[in-house]
């Protein structure tokens, strides 16, 4: 890499500023452990971070939990009432990319927001993303048409990527990466808990008054905490002892490079979206085989790796500096972010179209079961929290121990055992999110502790560009898995024809269309969407295997892989020994 992607920043500007505080921190800590705190010792971390600033929390804390509930809320109601969203604007083949949009928009500008925070500092990008996401929301509530809603998400990604980044930098300045577990269970909470009214009441207002009311409603909750930030920031100002704090850098624009990292931008859209756009225009626009869909399958890898190697050996002024993935522990668990996040939204994304379809004449438990999994959620996150802040259990034991729990979760939705149609299984949706929430605690901590200090900016806008990412490729295959075996089933059950087609065309747009059909035809199409769901669940349950793996091998040290190594050879030494004697 050349030297330009360090030598090139500014002085004296914010990330210049997160180095000198690392290496300040690092010159006065005696802890041997914090350049490897993922060792299996249980006091690992002890030490790490510093003293947190409560008067600082309370200044700071408002705006950024205004800005989370906002999230949250959104969130939350285009989860539970996407599906219905998109089949009312006459596409619900089409409905994944209502959550799509913005979270694609979100994986490509989380770099962005890491770029520029270093000449404009941290207080100018803060009211860019809450401005962002509050001119998305407002465009969301005057959409008239499917495309229209698309083109308002994609501006609200760009505001969210900036809400969810800024907010764990800034605990994280104010309180250290020791207590930043239990922070962000405190987050996690807020979040948890929005999203668990935000469902039902979303859906009620949907119901009631229409759509457009809850982005309305949205837009008020995001101008509210514009007024709270604006406040939060004037409120610290005033007091003298935060006069050099990080928080008030204004970064100096002036600075910016005269040229712009256009390659690599242009790289990383293609890897974020081609294999997006391939899975959606399969068996959708596109037969499998066509050379147009092949050509999308395979560049989107080739894109992948070309941005990585553009980013970390060519780039002068590199969108994310790659340096901290050449470590094995930082990437072991890079790849358990993407599992796990994956699996997650693969699973959230795939139940409320799947209640549709399992009670589509009767009540449902629909409007209730994702708020069950976000109930888990919190309860999760602070138990996490926990174990981490007081150094109970190493981590990389507690995210073993959590893969395991999530393989088996994964493996009782597939195997039908799960059924969150049924308020009766409430609890299990419930001790699900208790294992995600686990894993957002752990994931955070492991990946920030997998890294030096100074690489932290940059490690958390990796870490949630490969959040983002692995979210949307999750939906999307979930997505893809479930049209192209739910036609083929219809087309097994009703015969090649040019009705069966009409019928699964106006099924993939509207599901209510349904309804039309006589009870047979009606039953047939309904058990082929179940079918193509209950198999598009071997995603999350493969997924969940690799994180396993990876989990397992966080938990053997180099000693202990040579330990293998050395006794595996033995054995081969004797064996051969025992055959030539023999």
């Amino acid at each position: 890499m050349s030297v330009t992607h360090h030598d090139a920043r500014p002085e004296g500007t914010f990330l210049s500023e997160v180095v000198y505080h690392a290496q300040t921190d690092q010159e006065h800590s005696n802890n041997p452990t914090e350049q490897d705190p993922l060792l299996p010792s249980s006091s690992s971390c002890e030490g790490a971070g510093r003293p947190s600033d409560n008067r600082l929390l309370w200044f700071m804390g408002p705006a950024l939990l205004a800005g989370i509930f906002v999230k949250a809320f959104d969130i939350a109601f285009l989860a539970t009432s996407y599906s219905r969203l998109a089949s009312d604007l006459q596409h619900f083949k089409d409905a994944s990319w209502v959550m799509l949009t913005a979270s694609i928009c979100s994986a490509i500008f989380v770099p962005v927001y890491s770029y520029l925070l270093a000449y404009l500092g941290i207080r100018r990008m803060m009211f860019i993303a809450y401005g962002a996401f509050a001119l998305g929301l407002g465009f969301c509530a005057i959409s008239t048409s499917f495309w229209q809603l698309l083109g308002s998400r994609f501006v609200v990604g760009f505001g969210s990527s900036g809400i969810t980044l800024l907010s764990m930098i800034v605990i994280n300045e104010i309180v250290g990466v020791k207590q930043l577990a239990i922070w962000e269970s405190f987050v996690t909470c807020i979040e948890m808990g929005t999203s668990m009214a935000a469902g039902p009441l979303g859906a009620w207002m949907y119901r009631s008054i229409g759509w457009h009311s809850v982005f309305f409603l949205e837009v008020v909750f995001t101008l509210t905490g514009v007024g709270v930030l604006q406040w939060s920031f004037k409120t610290v100002a005033r007091h003298p002892q935060y006069s050099q704090s990080i928080l008030l850098k204004q970064g100096d624009p002036s600075q910016l490079p005269s040229r712009a990292d256009v390659e690599g931008w242009l790289l990383l859209i293609l890897a974020v979206t081609t294999p997006l756009i391939a899975f959606t225009l399969g068996d959708n626009l596109l037969r499998w085989t066509d050379p147009l869909e092949v050509a999308l399958l395979i560049l989107g890898p080739i894109f992948m790796v070309a941005f990585v190697v553009y980013e970390f050996k060519i780039a002068p002024y590199p969108v994310i500096d790659m340096t901290p993935i050449c470590s094995i522990k930082y990437l072991r668990v890079l790849f358990q972010v993407f599992g796990v996040i994956s699996i997650l939204n693969s699973i959230v994304f795939i139940i409320p179209p799947y209640i549709q379809v399992r009670a589509f004449d009767h009540p449902s438990f629909e409007d209730w079961a994702l708020t069950c999994v976000f109930l888990g959620f919190p309860f999760g996150a602070i138990i996490g929290g926990y174990l981490i802040k007081n150094t109970i259990l190493p981590v990389q034991h507690i995210m073993f121990a959590n893969a395991m729990v999530l393989g088996a979760c994964c493996s009782l939705f597939a195997m039908r055992i799960i059924k969150p149609e049924l308020a009766q299984h409430a609890p299990l949706l419930v001790a699900f999110g208790i294992c995600t929430g686990m894993w957002q605690s752990c994931l955070l901590f492991a990946t920030l502790s997998s890294t030096e200090k100074k690489w932290w900016p940059q490690t958390l806008a990796l870490y949630y560009l490969i959040e983002t990412f692995g979210a949307d490729l999750g939906m999307a295959l979930m997505s893809t898995i479930t049209r192209s075996v739910t036609k083929s089933e219809i087309r097994s059950s009703l015969g090649n024809s040019k009705t069966t087609e009409g019928i699964i065309l106006d099924a993939m747009k509207d599901l209510k269309s349904i309804r039309r059909l006589s009870a047979s035809t009606r039953t047939a199409v309904l058990v082929a969407f179940e079918s193509g769901m209950h198999t598009a669940f071997f995603l999350p349950c493969s997924l969940a295997a690799m994180v396993i793996i990876l989990a397992a091998a966080m938990n053997l040290t180099s000693n202990t892989w040579t330990r293998i190594l050395k006794h595996a050879t033995t054995r081969q030494q004797n064996e051969q020994i025992e055959r030539e004697n023999g």
